[in-house]
């Protein structure tokens, strides 16, 4: 792409926010995009979900191949299975007539599920991981925008207000929409809020409807270098994510807990 045909369109933008441009190509692209500042937000936009990939599937990323996932082994296998023919739909017919009830009532022994708590844990320190070190964009929305907190309670379905910890030094910066995922148990998307103190010490609080079993919890862990205080009853789930001692981040977690179970017993205002 080094003889004069290279052209700056749509490809050439998303090879760059991949960093899959030579040098030429790359200094063609910058001088396009500092001459054209609506494009170069949306691929500072790309190279932001880029990282949020990067960071929610990078323990992934650094795991080995599989032995099942080698291609000679799943060609034997492929073998393997037209050699067996009938004997695999025999097999298979025998296992459904008398498998079917141990089957059924022993699924959580074959594929163990995960704890929908675990899920809302690693989401909540991913998002904090990912968004506390922005400067500019920490949080999508502002703390001072009209109807921000209307906007995040009718999206999780649960009424919540921004809990106030001036008492503690932090000041509440804003929030944003996060997605979630249902097959792990999570019936709403996440609402993360952001605060920060005079050190420029960050915590923020990740927050969802109640669970469907709607039982109270209380779980700390330390993850990835942070501490996460995660509790749960039958109004909402919060999760308190910050580099802190853990007894302050104790103490946060149950200021928070009174605010969000106190606001949650109201009802939700149209938005």
């Amino acid at each position: 792409m080094t003889d004069g045909k290279f052209a700056i369109d749509s490809d050439a933008l998303h090879a760059y926010a991949d960093g899959r441009l030579g040098e030429a190509e790359r200094l063609a692209v910058e001088r396009h995009l500092a001459a054209h500042p609506e494009a170069a937000a949306e691929v500072a936009n790309w190279q932001r979900q880029n990282d949020a990939l990067r960071a929610l599937f990078a323990p992934a990323a650094s795991e080995p191949v599989p032995p099942r996932l080698k291609p000679h082994r799943i060609a034997l296998n492929q073998r393997q299975e037209r050699q067996q023919g009938y004997r695999n739909i025999a097999a298979a017919l025998v296992l459904v007539a008398l498998g079917s009830g141990i089957g059924w009532f022993g699924r959580d022994y074959a594929t163990p599920t995960r704890a929908a708590s675990d899920y809302l844990i690693e989401a909540a320190v991913t998002a904090h991981t990912l968004y506390v070190k922005e400067k500019t964009r920490a949080v999508e929305v502002a703390a001072d925008a009209p109807n921000l907190m209307t906007w995040l309670s009718n999206r999780i379905t649960t009424p919540i207000d921004a809990p106030d910890l001036s008492s503690d030094g932090f000041t509440f910066l804003g929030g944003r929409l996060l997605p979630s995922d249902p097959d792990q148990g999570v019936p709403s998307p996440a609402a993360q809020l952001m605060y920060e103190n005079a050190n420029s010490q960050r915590v923020t609080l990740y927050i969802t409807a109640a669970l469907p079993d709607k039982k109270e919890a209380w779980q700390f862990e330390t993850r990835n270098g942070v501490e996460a205080y995660y509790w749960a009853n039958d109004k909402v789930t919060c999760t308190v994510v910050a580099d802190l001692p853990g007894e302050q981040i104790r103490t946060l977690g149950r200021k928070i807990f009174q605010q969000l179970t106190w606001r949650a017993e109201g009802g939700l205002t149209q938005w």
